[in-house]
């Protein structure tokens, strides 16, 4: 992360950078004597004490200082986006490697950067991470971050990560604890490659690091491994087939309580909800998840929380504003059963016309099957299948509902931490480039996201009735929860 200052790109009026002299296009060097390395470091710098003793340097190549009592706060100023650090792992079941062609350039980069990990919840394998930036996430608490484990077994390790260098994740695990660092875990399971044994070591050694106070690992998910049908001159890797989903909710869940009852009733080991879509059995109730849905960005408890704010909006005065409304649902197949679970319960309940279909993903292969991943295409294709279906009539629905998840406002891997000549795209853009307001074109009826629960869509729905997406913005028409934003240049 070694950089040579941060650029200022706006000063703030009758701020104390303004009164200080320091003007856009400055570049900071020093807070207190110590380089500045990016924006979370700023953050921490200038927060640390009363006043702050400023080096920059002026776009002519000059220095000069400034002193400023800023009482700990920060000092008016903008800085330059951070470049994202890439990856070095070598994953065998990474889904940058299983890309297909043709994307924009940023959706290959491989983001592996413990900034991202502690803003925003990604997780990092620390391959890019040495000694140093591991003694900065202690210095400067970036806690709790998210670490991609895979397995603690060294050899599986290597053979999962493929780099020989980063077998020993415990030793940079361990190191953070000691820092007093709490860690969340993850483990994303292939067959044959980490699960049995191996798997159960990976539980035992990372249940060995969960403790009272700072330092603790606070929890392991397990992922079932997501394969594209581009997989060309990759490793062979076993997909999770429904049987072995089934075989792992069975083995597993009982552990889950088990591991919740010996943490105080606080889940730790968690499932993804995948293993249950997979295997096509229910998921289970509320207690079986973190109070705090841990992991949720993971994917562990989205169906869950859904279902529990559905059944209480469906009983609410909100829910009658769904009345004679007849919406098209388009999602990904592993949630489409769940979604028209609740459009039925709604549509009995007030008489709407709710429709849910199972997008196919034409982009990917028939094995990726989460909404996020659905293109702008293969929504399209959804769509116009649903109408010619319905005789090609062009008022077939008065609204097409698309996944959030399956959204992103910029064209970059995140909206902080980006590459050099990334553009913001505030209208919402698919993986593939294209827009909602051109899907909404191509479509003739409002097309809105679905936000994360009932209630957002309903106000997507009011919004579309009132003009919203008429020359507006994304983020300021509609929710942004749910929204791939800010995320990673992907997202599984």
């Amino acid at each position: 992360m070694a950089q040579t200052g941060v650029q200022i790109i706006s000063v703030e009026p009758g701020s104390l950078a303004e009164e200080a002299g320091i003007r856009p296009g400055d570049t900071l060097l020093q807070i207190h004597g110590e380089a500045v390395l990016d924006q979370l470091n700023y953050q921490y710098l200038i927060t640390r004490e009363d006043e702050a003793e400023l080096v920059l340097r002026r776009p002519d190549g000059s220095t000069f200082s400034a002193h400023v009592e800023n009482g700990g706060e920060g000092i008016g100023v903008d800085l330059a986006q951070d470049e994202v650090k890439v990856c070095k792992q070598n994953c065998v079941f990474c889904f940058v490697h299983q890309m297909p062609k043709g994307f924009r350039k940023s959706l290959y980069l491989k983001d592996e950067d413990v900034r991202l990990s502690f803003l925003y919840g990604h997780f990092t394998t620390l391959s890019s991470s040495d000694d140093a930036e591991l003694d900065r996430i202690v210095r400067e608490r970036l806690s709790p971050i998210h670490v991609s484990v895979h397995a603690t077994e060294p050899e599986a390790r290597i053979r999962v990560v493929g780099n020989p260098r980063e077998g020993d994740i415990l030793r940079k695990v361990d190191r953070l604890l000691a820092g007093g660092i709490d860690v969340h875990t993850q483990a994303v399971v292939a067959p044959g490659l980490n699960d049995g044994d191996i798997w159960q070591r990976t539980v035992a050694d990372l249940w060995a690091r969960r403790r009272e106070g700072r330092g603790s690992v606070l929890s392991l998910s397990c992922v079932p491994v997501g394969l594209t049908a581009h997989r060309e001159h990759l490793p062979e890797v076993q997909d999770v087939d429904a049987a072995f989903a089934r075989d792992w909710v069975e083995r597993w869940t009982p552990e889950v309580r088990k591991y919740a009852k010996a943490n105080d009733g606080e889940p730790w080991l968690l499932l993804a909800d995948e293993w249950f879509t997979r295997a096509g059995v229910e998921v289970p109730g509320r207690a079986f998840y973190s109070r705090s849905w841990a992991q949720l960005e993971n994917g562990v408890g989205l169906v869950r929380r859904f279902l529990e704010h559905s059944r209480r909006f469906i009983k609410s005065p909100r829910a009658k504003g769904f009345a004679g409304r007849r919406v098209l649902l388009l999602t990904g197949s592993s949630f489409a059963p769940t979604l028209s679970r609740v459009a039925v319960e709604l549509n009995r309940a007030v008489g709407s016309q709710l429709r849910v279909v199972a997008a196919k993903n034409f982009s990917f292969g028939d094995s990726v099957t989460v909404a996020g991943l659905l293109c702008g295409e293969d929504l399209r294709y959804a769509a116009h299948a649903d109408r010619k279906d319905r005789g090609e009539r062009a008022d077939w629905v008065d609204a097409v509902v698309v996944p959030s998840a399956s959204l992103r406002t910029t064209t970059g891997p995140t909206d902080q931490y980006t590459l050099r000549g990334a553009v913001v795209r505030e209208e919402g853009t698919f993986l593939d480039d294209l827009t909602l307001p051109d899907l909404a074109t191509d479509l003739g009826v409002p097309t809105v996201p679905s936000g994360a629960n009932l209630s957002h869509l309903l106000d997507h729905l009011e919004a579309a009735d009132r003009g919203a997406f008429r020359g507006g913005a994304l983020q300021s028409a509609f929710h942004t929860a749910g929204l791939n934003l800010p995320q990673g240049a992907y997202n599984p």
